[in-house]
């Protein structure tokens, strides 16, 4: 459902550039994965539309400086709305692809979650 859901919005699907940084497990998804349910966890990527910026030097940039600090707003800051929106439409159209699904979703053969978890 997501391949097919960000070929519509004409998204790239990338694995996580940012592996060792765990986030998956640190996210509000996670606690379904430990009840036995397969969960997804979309982040923004890591290049502008044109392809050719690559923004993970300025994220983390900003996690560092900005993330969960009093300074943490939207006033002056560089949030891309056209692309908050896309992401939007991504996770609207994944969640209505799995809801519109004749069976539920299921762990991906192999998959480290689906064997530790998987019920």
């Amino acid at each position: 459902e997501v391949n097919q859901a960000a070929g519509y919005l004409k998204l790239a699907v990338e694995p996580d550039p940012e592996p060792a940084q765990n986030r998956f497990i640190r996210s509000d998804q996670y606690s379904f994965v430990v009840q036995g349910i397969p969960a997804l966890h979309l982040k923004y990527g890591n290049k502008t539309a044109d392809g050719k910026n690559n923004l993970s030097e300025t994220v983390q940039k900003w996690r560092a400086l900005t993330y969960h600090k009093p300074q943490d707003n939207f006033e002056g800051g560089t949030f891309d709305w056209a692309a908050g929106a896309k992401y939007a439409q991504l996770n609207f159209l994944v969640g209505y692809q799995v809801a519109q699904a004749e069976a539920r979703p299921k762990w991906n053969r192999g998959d480290f979650f689906g064997v530790r978890f998987g019920r």
